[in-house]
């Protein structure tokens, strides 16, 4: 499980370096042309692009985690430890 969830991760972590090098790739394409430079604006939306996806693998990186921790253990342990309300 363990291991099963350590793969995820580094392919989650390869996502995000793919997209940060997506991103870098076209910026350097975009800003090489003196006669066709990037404009404001679509720096802004390649921003926006990386932000949204990133986020998304991110997300789905905490929820994982999320779904895959052990409660049953975690919540007896708890019970234990709490003074109980006379």
């Amino acid at each position: 499980m363990e291991d099963e969830q350590g793969n995820e991760f580094d392919i989650q972590k390869a996502e995000i370096d793919r997209l940060i090098e997506d991103f870098k790739q076209k910026f350097k394409n975009r800003t090489t042309d003196p006669d066709d430079f990037i404009t404001i604006h679509e720096i802004e939306r390649m921003w926006g692009e990386l932000l949204g996806n990133t986020q998304n693998v991110y997300s789905n990186m905490i929820r994982e985690l999320i779904n895959n921790q052990e409660e049953k253990e975690l919540i007896r342990l708890k019970k234990g430890n709490t003074p109980r309300k006379e």
